[in-house]
């Protein structure tokens, strides 16, 4: 069974996950606990245990309700004092097995500096929290540039049919954007179009195959990109272009 996107707030995706064996389900970045508990009560299904990616808290407000909904739920992520409830400490780079799938733990700092990502290989699942986003990647808050940059890099090396389940749906305005820094990019254009056309806003998962085609982020050796990069200052580097990109989207409307 596929991941199952559950909207959240404006514009975030809390991902669900269907254990293997029995009528439990993971669930990844609960912002909210609502939408969760609406789910599993129509579905009578029970919630096993919850993956956090980092601290913010459109991520993890859902998770006190959740885990007083459902006692024997456990809550994995790194060890950091902002993530609550944690019953299982998670050590970036190490796998580990639950609910009859083999995860990774991908470390992936940047947008905090505590992020991770879980990757399933069997699966080709990456869910990215916000460090990668469709056409687009997350703003650098208590991380650093340096560290993002490595960690798109990390990602960007996983297999090209990896489906990416990111946390948010900002396809839209980060595929215009992809838009203003590649004009003749026809892929970025035909996932435009594809987006405005289609009957539901969702537009995840992506695929790193995708990714690699439309996401500026991902194309800094780009002619086109590097071009953009330099109407603002000089880049004479992939990190220097991408730093410019991040704050070229900064300010992107």
């Amino acid at each position: 069974m596929q991941p199952i996107a559950i909207p959240a707030f404006s514009d975030n995706y809390i991902w669900l996950i269907h254990m293997k064996a029995g009528n439990a389900f993971i669930c990844i970045d609960p912002g909210t606990a609502t939408p969760v508990l609406s789910f599993m009560k129509t579905n009578q299904q029970k919630l096993a245990a919850i993956f956090l990616t980092h601290h913010h808290a459109d991520h993890i407000g859902g998770v006190t309700d959740l885990v007083h909904a459902f006692p024997d739920c456990e809550t994995y992520g790194v060890y950091e004092t902002r993530l609550p409830h944690l019953t299982q400490t998670l050590i970036p780079g190490k796998n580990f097995t639950y609910g009859g799938y083999h995860w990774q733990i991908l470390n992936t700092p940047g947008h905090t500096s505590t992020h991770i990502c879980y990757y399933e290989a069997e699966q080709g699942w990456l869910f990215c929290g916000d460090t990668l986003f469709s056409a687009g990647c997350g703003r650098v808050f208590d991380g650093t540039l340096e560290e993002l940059f490595h960690s798109l890099n990390q990602l960007k090396n996983l297999p090209s049919a990896t489906q990416v389940f990111c946390a948010h749906e900002y396809t839209h305005t980060n595929l215009r954007f992809a838009q203003l820094v590649e004009p003749q990019n026809q892929e970025v254009r035909r996932a435009l179009k594809q987006l405005e056309q289609q009957p539901t806003p969702c537009s995840l998962p992506s695929t790193l195959t995708h990714e690699l085609q439309i996401n500026p982020f991902f194309r800094v050796h780009e002619p086109a990109v590097k071009a953009f990069a330099n109407q603002f200052a000089r880049a004479q580097t992939p990190f220097e272009v991408f730093c410019i990109l991040r704050d070229q989207k900064n300010v992107f409307k």
